[in-house]
């Protein structure tokens, strides 16, 4: 049976003023599961925008499945190495069961061979790690953050990478790659929406879910108390694009789960944090 290749089709913006209302109807509730893919010990000032300086915290590097859809959903895929990261980032630790493969096995049954579609927040070495396993899947990515990657400040080159790794023989396929300009529905229950200021091209994911629209934000929020206080992130390459993707995240979103929050639990898929209005 020959496989189903998804693409991204454009949202008609007319209808984002509707858009709560209109994803409850005729669309099965879908649920976001988070994967957590191990722990990072780091300065809190650069989760949060010219604060905490000097605050050592361990915070976790989350991923997350959708499970429901009418495809099998991966959004951000982790570190690939944890040696790596001690080496060139910051102090790391990771489980077994915090490895991608693991993780997706143990949260929804899946291989990674199965997953039809992977979500790239953005492609910072945290985010992307384990795209390559993704053997079937295609990859969505905002057209800007792609370019953005292989071009960025000369301040943010080390947590790109090495971007070869996204699209030769050690990674993936660059025809799996699909380019998205702004908005755009994925599958039924499943949107997304641009998000800058933590990186230029920054996308996060909207989901449908049965206690409302659950926002998988990737690093424009770290941390529940930058948008809930208004705190843009700390590694930030614009910190207005980065109140402005606040405003909209709670345009259409109810609850959240943010890039590295430690309020979320392993494995969570229901009650994640409340958006404040």
């Amino acid at each position: 049976m020959k496989k189903q290749v998804f693409l991204p089709n454009r949202m008609n913006l007319s209808s984002l003023s509707n858009y709560r209302e209109a994803v409850s109807m005729g669309i099965n509730p879908l649920q976001v599961v988070a994967l957590k893919m191990g722990e990072l010990y780091v300065d809190k000032s650069t989760l949060t925008y010219a604060k905490d300086f000097g605050k050592m915290i361990t915070i976790p590097i989350w991923a997350a499945a959708i499970i429901g859809a009418e495809a099998k959903i991966v959004v951000d895929t982790g570190i690939h190495d944890r040696n790596w990261v001690n080496e060139h980032v910051d102090p790391c630790q990771q489980q077994e069961d915090e490895k991608m493969a693991v993780a997706l096995k143990k949260a929804t049954g899946w291989d990674p061979e199965e997953v039809d579609i992977v979500i790239n927040t953005h492609l910072h070495y945290d985010h992307v790690g384990n795209n390559r396993i993704f053997k079937n899947a295609v990859f969505y990515v905002q057209q800007l953050e792609w370019e953005y990657a292989f071009h960025p400040l000369k301040s943010q080159e080390w947590i790109y990478n090495d971007t070869r790794f996204l699209y030769d023989q050690r990674g993936v396929d660059f025809f799996a790659w699909r380019f998205v300009n702004g908005y755009a529905d994925v599958v039924p229950g499943v949107k997304l929406i641009p998000t800058p200021g933590h990186t230029p091209g920054h996308q996060s994911v909207l989901v449908k879910t049965a206690e409302g629209v659950v926002c998988v934000s990737g690093d424009v929020v770290n941390l529940v108390e930058n948008i809930n206080e208004d705190r843009p992130v700390g590694i930030v390459t614009d910190v207005g694009a980065n109140f402005e993707s606040f405003a909209r995240i709670r345009q259409y979103a109810d609850y959240i789960l943010a890039g590295h929050d430690p309020e979320i639990q392993k494995f969570q898929r229901e009650h994640f944090p409340a958006i404040k209005k």
